[in-house]
């Protein structure tokens, strides 16, 4: 658990930075979600920088969520609530069934 608290931790004072950083000084006009910097977020269907799995996404009513399935949940597919209920025992367990 400490672990995982200082791998946050250093993640959130890093993204500080560099918000600081771009914003030099100024209050930032230009506020978004999406940075070229992040791993997943916002890049759906491109390979992971990491290892090069395809991002994946997962939706729940207005909210959409990327991830890469080996990176962040070994392998594993997460559940998109529509697809997965539509296709029931057809739906990939893994990343290798996607392809």
């Amino acid at each position: 658990m400490l672990r995982f608290y200082e791998a946050t931790r250093d993640t959130l004072v890093d993204c500080i930075e560099r918000l600081r950083q771009d914003a030099k000084g100024a209050f930032p006009e230009k506020v978004t979600a999406f940075r070229k910097e992040m791993a997943a977020h916002g890049k759906y269907r491109e390979p992971c920088p990491r290892c090069g799995a395809k991002i994946q996404r997962i939706r729940y009513a207005t909210n959409e969520t990327n991830y890469c399935p080996n990176c962040q949940n070994r392998g594993k597919l997460l559940a998109d609530r529509a697809l997965s209920r539509l296709l029931r025992e057809d739906w990939p367990r893994n990343a290798e069934e996607l392809a």
